[in-house]
């Protein structure tokens, strides 16, 4: 299980500096006042050493041209890795088809093309996700 822990943080130079941890909220909001302009009060979860491991998100992108597909290698997305201390924490599933571009690509160049995104906690399922989704968009394609 986790908690929180409310962490003063001074923004008067180039990066935040993280001055104290608190168990109570008045407390470190005094202390923030206190210390006056250019300081604030951030919650964070406080966790035991025990609990918890780093989660990924990794997208898998494939395209889809007339009843043909090709998928990419999977790549962590930067900046996207959390902390999971309970379920609720894991990344979600997603799977995302542009049609936007699809409409744009048919409308300047006469092509049917679909960009298909596929978001997922290991590379192998986010492979997966583009894969099967790119093959339904393919089957569904009329033969040219």
């Amino acid at each position: 299980m986790s908690s929180d822990l409310f962490v003063i943080v001074r923004t008067l130079g180039e990066a935040p500096e993280l001055l104290a941890a608190y168990s109570d909220r008045a407390t470190a909001e005094n202390a923030a006042h206190e210390l006056g302009a250019g300081h604030h009060v951030s919650p964070v979860r406080h966790a035991p050493s025990d609990t918890g491991h780093v989660a990924h998100v990794w997208e898998c992108r494939a395209t889809v041209t007339d009843d043909r597909y090709a998928v990419e290698e999977p790549a962590r997305l930067a900046g996207a890795s959390r902390i999971v201390l309970d379920t609720s924490d894991m990344p979600a599933e997603n799977v995302y088809v542009d049609e936007q571009a699809a409409n744009l690509e048919a409308a300047v160049h006469g092509h049917r093309v679909h960009y298909v995104r596929a978001y997922a906690a290991r590379a192998d399922r986010a492979r997966e996700l583009a894969e099967g989704k790119a093959r339904s968009l393919a089957d569904t394609q009329p033969n040219v």
